[in-house]
């Protein structure tokens, strides 16, 4: 599948870490369910992190967690975090594990930029593209950089850091990926097109949201230290001089939950999947955040 269909209101649940392993994936999943009694989302995003490590039986994993999209005909799609990097198994490879499982949306993949996991998927309401959804790959596990340009204090990265942590997140090849392909859409449809961004590392913008609470219209808690890429591939502010995407959702940290606004975009950080999910509804120009709490169910 590359595209989604929807009435009026696209409803996307959005959810990351859930770190399945064959001793937890059927607890996790009762969650799941639960989540989507309450939401009933038109798509189901999986934000990197969905595995919790090496593994030999990715699918079936997936496929066990997924059950009750699967059940519910729900269509659902996925990014990669530096959480995958640590499976094992090829990116490429696990791409391909991710997109066998029934119900995927694959979208219209972007070829020969960093990252296998880089798509645009067409929102479609009544037989015409509503809005796009981008997604990006945000590659490596947090230690990359430190093992590159030296540990805190003694880093010689050209951008200034935001909190102690090193992590990759999109690259600067990515945001000209954005540049030159959303307008080629725009040209080849005759209008604009508005555009909603997932991806799993928050961007250096991200990060300023909590530091600026009433500027940015804060709304959220904070439990821990933002943990924002290391260097600023220019995502976010590409977006915002495009004037045409609505909201940049990602999710990497581990408790924090909150959101705002930053040059007229919805920037936002979802907590990892045991502390709740996302349901953010959308017509392509808003982008409306509901929390989802975890609840027993299966």
């Amino acid at each position: 599948m590359t595209e989604v269909h929807f009435n009026k209101l696209c409803r996307i649940l959005l959810l990351h870490s859930a770190r399945l392993t064959p001793e937890t994936v059927s607890e996790v999943s009762g969650r799941l369910a639960a989540m989507l009694e309450s939401s009933r989302p038109d798509l189901v995003i999986l934000n990197g992190d969905t595995l919790a490590g090496p593994t030999n039986d990715g699918a079936a994993l997936l496929e066990s967690f997924l059950s009750p999209v699967l059940r519910r005909g729900i269509p659902w799609t996925y990014t990669f975090g530096e959480g995958e990097r640590k499976t094992g198994i090829e990116p490429r490879a696990l791409d391909g594990i991710y997109a066998s499982v029934g119900g995927c949306v694959t979208g219209e993949r972007a070829e020969g930029i960093d990252g296998v996991t880089n798509a645009v998927i067409p929102m479609i309401e009544e037989g015409e593209v509503r809005f796009l959804l981008r997604l990006f790959d945000t590659h490596r596990e947090t230690t990359a950089y430190e093992r590159e340009y030296g540990s805190p204090g003694r880093s010689r990265l050209p951008y200034p850091l935001y909190s102690r942590y090193y992590m990759d997140g999109v690259r600067f090849c990515q945001t000209a990926w954005f540049d030159s392909d959303h307008d080629r859409r725009c040209r080849e449809a005759g209008r604009t097109l508005r555009e909603l961004f997932v991806f799993h590392t928050p961007t250096p913008e991200h990060a300023q949201i909590p530091l600026n609470q009433a500027a940015c219209r804060f709304d959220g808690i904070l439990c821990e230290d933002s943990k924002c890429q290391t260097v600023n591939g220019g995502i976010a502010c590409a977006a915002a001089e495009s004037r045409d995407v609505s909201a940049i959702l990602c999710g990497h940290e581990e408790e924090n939950d909150y959101f705002g606004n930053w040059a007229g975009m919805t920037l936002g950080v979802l907590p990892a999947f045991r502390w709740g999910a996302w349901l953010a509804a959308t017509d392509g120009d808003t982008t409306e955040i509901q929390r989802i709490r975890p609840q027993n169910g299966g």
